[in-house]
């Protein structure tokens, strides 16, 4: 597996020559509410694309052409559409009206900025007319640090972010923190002032690629919550506080999301036992969200690296019966095969066992890999059980869920299983 995963990252890489020369350097294992300062070379590197690029420029109001290009006014800076010729697009993602949706946790855009200032025209769906706690939450990152973490309460609006000015340029990243279930936020157009050869490009994309397919565990679902008696909400739903975001910025890696709170491979959460059939992510997993019809292109954006933690909310109802447990083992496989077929080339890694004792049903998980792997030679995919939380010792958010400390232990973990493999 060692030789696989390396092979699918090198194959990467000769796909990318030639592509964007912007890079950009994280520090590993610093979220962007600790700080953490992007390196001298990578701001020369934005610097030298901002300077370098060519402008195309046209006449009109800036939000009726920002559709079309880039516009460039002397009072009214310069101003292009959140498109994949301006931006680097963070996991899925869909363009639809001149507005580019962010509809799944961690979706967003990247762009190295050149200017005093950038004005991004955000537009939201119908729910930001949710109660204020819970719309759509998202946050605007300046060289890493989080300058803007907001909730979207009205259909559309201008978020300003001053800038140094400077001709070394900024990186400016937008992303959706909250759940898919409540609500998508848009980007229809960028502003820089004042008008610079280049005022905007897309960062480069990384070398390694990660899908994340799973449930509230992988939301964030209640992170930033104080114990398990408080309400979910999306101001406490903080996706770069999830093991998923934690592992792809320690590896640093791109990824994408398709996580839904409640859902499972045979049953979503169920209170009674009841089979939750309307709430599974194996029918959704392939449109870029749910509620949103659009499908993903696997092709277009390959995974070297597929983790699936997914089983929590089956447990509710397979419990500890024989028949759903072998259900739940036949679905896992089942799911398994058809997220082979969409990434034929990536790791495939599986997971469970964090939270409500869904470590019980791990065995069954087990059971429906090698039923898989024995029946099609697949020998990518590898499993391992998941740290059960200590909540004496941790504490926790929402509902028992993972809070902050709990996610960076998940995302160590899950770090070094990938790491085993490279």
């Amino acid at each position: 597996m060692e030789r696989t995963l390396a092979d699918a990252v090198s194959r990467r890489r000769l796909l990318k020559v030639g592509a964007s020369l912007l890079a950009v350097s994280v520090i590993a294992g610093c979220s962007p509410q600790e700080g953490g300062a992007v390196s001298s070379s990578a701001k020369r590197a934005a610097s030298d694309a901002a300077e370098h690029g060519a402008s195309r420029e046209a006449s009109g109001s800036a939000q009726s052409t920002a559709s079309q290009g880039t516009h460039a006014d002397a009072q009214q800076g310069a101003t292009v559409s959140a498109t994949a010729d301006s931006v680097r697009l963070i996991g899925r993602t869909y363009g639809q009206d001149g507005v580019t949706w962010l509809p799944q946790s961690g979706s967003g855009i990247e762009f190295a900025a050149t200017g005093a200032r950038v004005v991004l025209e955000v537009v939201g769906d119908e729910n930001v007319n949710n109660e204020p706690d819970q719309r759509p939450r998202f946050a605007v990152l300046v060289d890493g640090e989080v300058v803007v973490d907001d909730t979207l309460g009205e259909p559309s609006r201008l978020v300003e972010i001053a800038l140094d000015g400077t001709a070394s340029g900024a990186i400016v990243e937008f992303m959706l923190l909250s759940e898919s279930r409540k609500g998508a936020v848009g980007v229809r157009a960028i502003t820089v002032q004042p008008v610079a050869s280049r005022p905007v490009a897309p960062t480069a994309e990384k070398d390694l690629h990660i899908g994340f397919v799973g449930d509230s565990i992988t939301c964030a679902y209640g992170v930033e919550a104080a114990n398990s008696a408080e309400p979910f909400k999306t101001t406490a739903e903080n996706f770069m506080k999830s093991y998923a975001y934690l592992t792809a910025k320690e590896l640093d890696a791109d990824y994408d999301t398709a996580c839904y709170s409640g859902y499972g491979i045979v049953s979503g959460w169920t209170v009674d036992g009841t089979r939750n059939e309307g709430a599974l992510v194996p029918p959704v997993y392939e449109l870029v969200a749910e509620g949103h019809e659009q499908a993903w292109d696997f092709a277009e954006h390959p995974s070297d690296v597929v983790v699936v933690n997914l089983g929590t909310n089956d447990r509710s109802y397979t419990g500890a019966d024989e028949a759903r447990t072998d259900e739940f083992s036949q679905g896992y496989a089942a799911f398994l095969a058809q997220i082979r077929a969409l990434n034929p080339d990536a790791l495939i890694v599986c997971t469970l066992g964090t939270m409500d004792g869904s470590e019980a049903l791990y065995p069954a998980l087990e059971r429906g890999v090698r039923d898989y792997m024995d029946r099609t030679g697949d020998a990518r995919v590898i499993c391992y059980l998941s740290e059960p939380m200590d909540i004496a010792v941790d504490g926790c958010g929402t509902s028992g869920h993972p809070n902050e400390v709990v996610q960076r232990k998940i995302a160590q973990q899950l770090v070094d299983v990938i790491r085993q493999t490279r």
